[in-house]
This record gives structure tokens, sequence and C-alpha cells, in this order.
């Protein structure tokens, strides 16, 4: 198991301590908080939400959000240019907690299978310098990478000029598919790999996560609650989802035989020691996140849980796959 240390101030959640685990990114150098906020909630309308209801939190909230995430250990921060507001609300309100110590991974593009030109990067990187207010970034990821962009691009050359004149610190990529995952692992410029993982999502536990651990890559795991599939939202899925909420009501119902609620299960399968090393939440309120805490702070699954949480895989990548399901966010 990674360390452990005690959250700053001994803050409570549900009448209990939460300890947070660290991880280390070996090839950039950097210890990162086992839980990591992820923050397309901040700059843009994103996931399942009732009709009418905005998920997107006001600015005071989201800064509550931030506040609260920073002072129980939460180290890293992941966002993108391609999450609308995100990078320029992350540069305000990190300013007015007085630039505290915390890791930003943000990323470029993402590029589709366009000419990738240098200008264009740099300029990207430049914008993310500036909404951020830092000087140097500390991790940036290839948005939505694959293997053609990686190894028949100039896209990392240019990255690593970038990385030699001190704009950047470490190159990771995020990508979907195991192909893509697989060539990311090949890639020795790559320091971490940020894939989807979750109770319905485990394509990449059989290669990519071992594959891994073996090449000293750090694997961050994003859609946890897959758009909130995996929460009490399953209800607004759309009556052509409907085999993804009969596999989601699955979970559930597994999740509450073992006395767990469906967002307890998932993310507690996902801070499993062969699961991402660390995971990704976002949240749209402060009670989300306090809440997501207090789960993590009560560890993994216990071994025989986790084995049985693998028959809940889905294999079709349409149903388990947001980029099919035709929600926009």
């Amino acid at each position: 198991m990674g360390d452990r240390a005690e959250p700053r101030g001994g803050r409570r959640l549900d009448g209990m301590v939460t300890a947070m685990e660290y991880r280390e990114i070996p090839r950039a150098g950097l210890r990162v908080s086992r839980i990591a906020l992820g923050t397309v909630e901040f700059g843009m309308e994103y996931g399942l939400r009732a009709p009418g209801k905005i998920n997107r939190p006001q600015a005071a909230e989201a800064e509550a959000i931030l506040g609260t995430a920073l002072e129980h250990g939460i180290t890293l921060l992941d966002t993108a240019p391609a999450y609308g507001e995100s990078e320029i609300f992350l540069g305000k309100a990190l300013q007015g907690l007085g630039q505290p110590e915390v890791h930003i991974a943000t990323k470029i593009g993402p590029f589709g299978e366009d000419a990738i030109r240098a200008d264009a990067v740099r300029q990207s990187l430049e914008r993310s310098l500036r909404n951020l207010g830092r000087e140097r970034l500390d991790l940036v990821q290839i948005h939505n990478a694959t293997a053609s962009q990686l190894f028949n691009s100039p896209l990392l050359e240019i990255l690593a000029q970038a990385r030699e004149q001190g704009t950047i610190g470490a190159v990771g990529a995020s990508v979907y598919g195991e192909e893509a995952a697989l060539a990311a692992l090949n890639h020795p410029d790559i320091a971490t790999l940020q894939i989807a993982y979750n109770l319905l999502d485990q394509r990449m536990a059989d290669r990519v996560l071992p594959a891994a651990k073996t090449r000293g890559i750090a694997v961050l795991g994003r859609s946890v609650f897959l758009k909130g599939a995996l929460t009490s939202r399953r209800r607004y899925l759309p009556e052509r989802l409907n085999k993804l909420k009969e596999h989601a009501e699955t979970a559930a119902n597994w999740a509450e035989h073992h006395a767990l609620t469906l967002p307890e299960a998932a993310l507690r399968f996902c801070l499993a020691e062969e699961a991402p090393g660390s995971v990704l939440i976002g949240v749209s309120s402060l009670p989300e996140l306090q809440a997501a805490l207090a789960v993590a702070g009560r560890g993994p699954l216990s071994a025989e849980q986790h084995a049985e949480a693998a028959g809940l895989a889905v294999a079709e990548e349409e149903i388990i796959d947001p980029r099919f399901w035709g929600i926009n966010g």
C-alpha cells in the first residue's frame, strides 16, 4: 500500500478523520494524492442531470470544493483547455488561496487526426500557463491520444523541447481504448497514462494496468462514477441507454447486498491495489466531495468483494463509453 498521512488540520468527515494516501509518479518525480480532483465541472456542464438542472457549481461553491479538497490532502488537480473555463477558474482560485502547493495536470488537444502544428501546441501551452498563473506546467497530457499521434507525428518532439526549456515538467497521455493505452506505455517519454476505469468498464484491467506497473508508468483513473451512471443520477439516463441503466441497477443491487451504496462501491472498487494509482473524482457540490472523501477513508473493497465485482464488467464499448451515448457534456 502507499504511504498514508493525516489530513491537514486533522479535519473530520462523517465523524471520522480521513487519511490521504499518496503515490509516486516515478517518471515525473512527483508524489501525488491517491484521490485527485477532476475539475471539468468547474468549467462547463458535465454528466447526467435532471431535466432543467444545472450541475456546474457556482463560483463560491466551486471555491469551497477546491479549498476543502486541499485541506484534506488532495494534491493533484486534473484540468484541460477543453473543459470550458476550468483552467481560468483554477488559476484565479488558487491565487486567492495563496498559491498552495498542489500539482496541476492539464492537457493539450484533442487534435483528432489532423496535422499537428508546432505553433498550435506552443500556443496551447502558453495559454494554459497564463490561465493557471504558472511559470511551469507540472504535467501535460495529450488529450485523447492515439498511437499515430504518439509515434507518427512531431507531437512528442515538440513537448520534449518544451520540457527542455522548462515550460513543462512531465508528459502524459489520456486515452480511449486498449490500443492507444498500450502504445502510450511503449513510448519512452510518457510518464502517466489516464484511462477510464470503473465497476462496469474494466477493459484495462487485464493487460494495461499490469503493463503500466511493469514499466513504471503511473496510471490516473477517470470515469469512476461513469458520468453519474454509477450514482443516483442513473435514473436520468434516456430510454435509448436502457441497457446501461440495467447494468447500473445490477451493480446497485450487488452493492446493496454488501451494505454499500452504488457510489461507495464504485469508488472503493477503484481504490484496490491493482487499480489505477490515482483516482480522479469529479463533483458538482461540496456535499458530494465530502461524501467521496469519507468513502475513500474507508479504503478499498475487500479482496473477496473486488473479485465478485469483476463479474459486473461490461464488454460492449457502446454501452460503457460515453462517447457513444449522444449526451453533451
